[in-house]
């Protein structure tokens, strides 16, 4: 039996939905037509590609896993040798990864510009935890990942595309957001309320304990959207560094830069480092630039 893309495309799309009834909707065929080539790809392969279990839920083997990640690098040098063409330079399918935090602030951005520069260019995203999208860019489920590198393992190539600082979020009739800038020791004074999120959390603490330091805490909050409400109706002040989304900014809500912090976190354009990139790729890594650009021209602005 020969290999065939349609046979990869299927076996794909079946492990990306985790259902072959979902998989038949999305590419327009049958469900029998799904099931039947990861049937003929288990039987090319003699090892099973999905466990048969309980439920409906599909779930990978461990070696369906590797076979998903060579299927991916298949389908995208496929794609990349079929697109090359000026003709084609503008379409293609491209899987992105966003920081769940971040993808209100930049997402909207880059969809807008590749919808108006390249429409025939398609974009699927993903939203995930920093763990999780490094787990997806391993495992290539993903074509590139908008994230902040913290820690980021060697084998994932990372483009730096800003320097973020902390910033302080203060109530809009607190005096301190009547100053320029504040300080650490000045927002140690008040109620505090904390972002509790994995990495963020320590991130955050770490110029207060620089310094000695150790604010109130009165409050932890597990989303952004929550500490910016509880701020807004001043039950404290708070230390953030993911940027405020266009709809979030209320005048209820002050920004304000602090002093004494030091510590950057980079936002990256990440990718696996021995991946192909795709012409489609490479369009939308265009995009995500530019949004990211155009909401740090914003920022200044403010």
């Amino acid at each position: 039996m020969a290999l065939s893309l349609r046979l990869l495309r299927y076996f794909v799309t079946a492990a990306e939905m985790g259902s072959t009834t979902t998989a038949a909707k999305h590419l327009n065929v049958s469900q029998p037509s799904i099931s039947v080539a990861i049937r003929e790809l288990e039987t090319l392969f003699d090892a099973p590609l999905f466990t048969r279990g309980a439920g409906t839920r599909m779930t990978l083997t461990q070696f369906g896993e590797r076979k998903l990640a060579e299927a991916r690098h298949l389908l995208a040098s496929a794609s990349a040798f079929a697109t090359d063409d000026v003709g084609e330079a503008d379409r293609g399918l491209v899987q992105l990864g966003v920081f769940r935090t971040i993808a209100p602030i930049y997402l909207p951005r880059v969809l807008k510009l590749a919808q108006t520069r390249y429409p025939g260019l398609t974009v699927q995203f993903r939203e995930g935890d920093l763990a999780q999208l490094e787990e997806w860019l391993h495992k290539r489920q993903i074509d590139l990942a908008l994230m902040y590198d913290v820690g980021l393992p060697r084998d994932i190539d990372r483009e730096c595309l800003a320097e973020l600082k902390p910033y302080a979020l203060l109530p809009g009739d607190s005096p301190l957001a009547r100053r320029r800038a504040v300080s650490l020791h000045e927002l140690a004074s008040q109620p505090f309320i904390q972002i509790d999120l994995p990495q963020s959390r320590d991130f955050l603490m770490a110029p207060f304990w620089q310094h000695g330091i150790s604010p109130d805490v009165r409050y932890r909050a597990a989303s952004i959207e929550l500490v910016r409400a509880m701020v807004a109706n001043g039950l404290g002040v708070s230390m953030l560094i993911t940027q405020s989304s266009t709809a979030a900014q209320t005048p209820l809500v002050v920004e304000r830069p602090i002093r004494e912090v030091s510590v950057i976190q980079p936002l990256v354009i990440a990718r696996p480092g021995d991946a192909s990139r795709t012409r489609a790729s490479e369009l939308l890594t265009e995009c995500v630039r530019g949004a990211v650009a155009d909401a740090m021209r914003q920022r200044v602005g403010k």
